[in-house]
């Protein structure tokens, strides 16, 4: 089944799996913030997060077990990021995250 596309861009049309499971994202400061991950998308993810992540903002999403993963944060929506990969996941990648998350 194709979904939406989470990170906002013109590419709508990749699958998205569904989460809810703790990760962390690290800002350009080395901030660090809990976030619960909502989606996946070879292309992006959506997450609650802090409210100090705005658009434009280049992140790392890591996941236990896997190293950071860059991103820019394309849109907010009160404590909903949704964040584009700024290299695509491989879908081995995503099947394998899709396997360990769910």
């Amino acid at each position: 089944m194709t979904e939406p596309d989470d990170a906002g861009g013109d590419n709508r049309s990749r699958r998205r799996a569904p989460f809810r499971t703790a990760a962390m994202l690290r800002d350009r400061r080395s901030n660090k913030f809990h976030v619960h991950l909502v989606n996946l998308s070879t292309t992006g993810f959506q997450a609650e997060a802090h409210p100090s992540l705005d658009p434009g903002a280049i992140v790392w999403l890591t996941i236990p077990g896997l190293q950071g993963l860059e991103a820019t944060v394309m849109w907010r929506n009160r404590d909903v990021v949704g964040c584009k990969f700024n290299h695509p996941l491989h879908p081995a990648v995503f099947d394998h995250l899709v396997a360990k998350l769910s």
